[in-house]
């Protein structure tokens, strides 16, 4: 996170200190034009007023002493010099000091000719800036202005001096604001880490409402979900060992058994069943696994057909009535008779079906019948499994589609890794159709889903 930082504060003292050279050379340039604008109107001024000495010297027939004495305030000041020359270029009116070479003899040569002469440049080691041109009668001024190296100097020296001011200033404000907007990248960063070694105990403090703070709670919440799936995983863990380690400790106490003939030979097909029983549990927990994990993976692709869904369910039953059998239950099917032809992927239906059912039998208790009523609607069948087990708690409900939700949670002392009625889920949704689920604890409970009815059916039924 350090490198961050120092980008940005180095981005920023960058941008800082590139926009205050601009602008200074902008401030150098626009005093450069202002002061040489100036320039042109003092010297406007002081030829116009040499201009009223000279014509009062000539109406009134001054001597050069007198001309002199009134042209002396316009002819030296502060800042500039005042030269007059005749047009053969001589100098007059001589008391100005003037060192030779001071004024070019192209730029008086210019002047002489009648034009308006400006240049600056550097003069005898100064910088200087000067103006020509013919004023009244056949003479010329030439206001010299001098010491310029001094006012760009000071000028110069305002800037830097404002520019070191303002990157001192801008220099600590950037330090905190860089430290204030990487700080909670720093923070990700560290618990980060600690998230990569399982901690996820903390979580990132959002404090402001910007990229970064969405950045923070999109952290919070990918933590979440990894807590969440990492807990998933150990559950997920615990119960498949669990669950594979009871039927695989069944199955090798038998055959541990049966070598050492300690179960006496009419005794022997009844163990046989049991360890069918068991791997046969073992083989579902495997093929509901593999199932949920393509199921997830967006591995299945549906293959809808039409089909007979009471013969599906008719043979359902006979299918389950080993399960049906040690519980003295019965599967209701109502109607029984008719016959409902839906299109849907029959395999994929099957499973749920099963699935649903056999959560059914788990829960109920002796001697209780499970019903499965079918009730054809316009354009489709509703599919209802009523149990009349203990039923789930209100607040349970929601959860029971979750992988690996042990139906324990909701309903003690039952078996699985919960992930059954979460592969029903996902078969619905992909068959876009949505279960829903009643329960009432003590009553029992009722899942129901809807499937299409094949095209001919639902003509029938409307016909009808």
């Amino acid at each position: 996170m350090n490198k961050i930082f120092y980008k940005l504060f180095f981005i920023y003292a960058l941008i800082i200190s590139s926009l205050f050279i601009i602008f200074g050379l902008i401030f150098l340039y626009l005093f450069h034009v202002d002061l040489y604008e100036d320039f042109e109107e003092t010297y406007t001024h002081q030829q116009q007023q040499i201009t009223k000495v000279l014509k009062a010297s000539e109406e009134f027939a001054w001597t050069e002493e007198e001309t002199m004495a009134a042209l002396e305030p316009n002819l030296d000041e502060k800042d500039f010099y005042v030269f007059l020359f005749e047009v053969d270029g001589n100098r007059i009116f001589k008391d100005v000091p003037f060192k030779q070479g001071e004024i070019g003899k192209g730029l008086l040569d210019k002047a002489i000719s009648g034009e308006y002469v400006a240049k600056g440049g550097w003069n005898n080691g100064d910088l200087s800036y000067m103006i020509a041109s013919p004023i009244e009668g056949q003479v010329i001024m030439v206001m010299v202005f001098h010491d310029l190296s001094h006012a760009y100097q000071q000028v110069l020296y305002m800037i830097l001096l404002t520019f070191a001011i303002t990157i001192a200033i801008a220099g600590i404000v950037i330090w905190f604001l860089s430290a204030r907007i990487t700080a909670p990248l720093r923070d990700m960063n560290e618990i980060a880490l600690k998230y990569a070694k399982g901690d996820f105990s903390q979580s990132v403090q959002v404090s402001s409402k910007d990229e970064i703070g969405q950045l923070g709670e999109s952290f919070n919440h990918m933590a979440a979900e990894l807590n969440s799936l990492e807990e998933t995983r150990k559950a997920f863990i615990a119960n498949v060992s669990h669950d594979l380690r009871t039927p695989l400790t069944s199955i090798k106490g038998f055959l541990i058994a049966l070598l050492d003939d300690t179960i006496p030979a009419d005794q022997r097909k009844e163990f046989y069943l049991l360890m069918k029983d068991e791997t046969e549990r073992v083989i579902k927990l495997v093929n509901d696994t593999l199932d949920m994990s393509q199921l997830e993976a967006g591995q299945v692709t549906l293959k809808p057909t039409s089909y007979n869904l009471t013969k599906q369910l008719q043979l359902i039953a006979v299918k389950l009535e080993p399960h049906l059998a040690n519980k003295k239950l019965e599967i209701q099917l109502i109607p029984d008779n008719q016959e409902m032809m839906v299109v849907a992927d029959r395999d994929r239906i099957e499973q749920a079906l099963i699935n649903l059912l056999q959560n059914a039998i788990q829960v109920s208790s002796h001697q209780q019948n499970i019903q499965v009523m079918l009730e054809r609607k316009s354009e489709e069948v509703v599919i209802s499994i009523t149990d009349h087990g203990e039923g789930i708690k209100k607040e349970n409900l929601e959860h029971i589609w979750e992988r690996f939700y042990k139906t324990d949670k909701a309903r003690s002392g039952k078996t699985g890794i919960g992930i059954g009625l979460s592969i029903v889920k996902s078969i619905m949704d992909l068959h876009a159709t949505t279960i829903e689920v009643e329960s009432e604890v003590g009553v029992g409970t009722v899942f129901r889903f809807a499937l299409p009815l094949m095209k001919q059916e639902s003509d029938d039924e409307g016909e009808g």
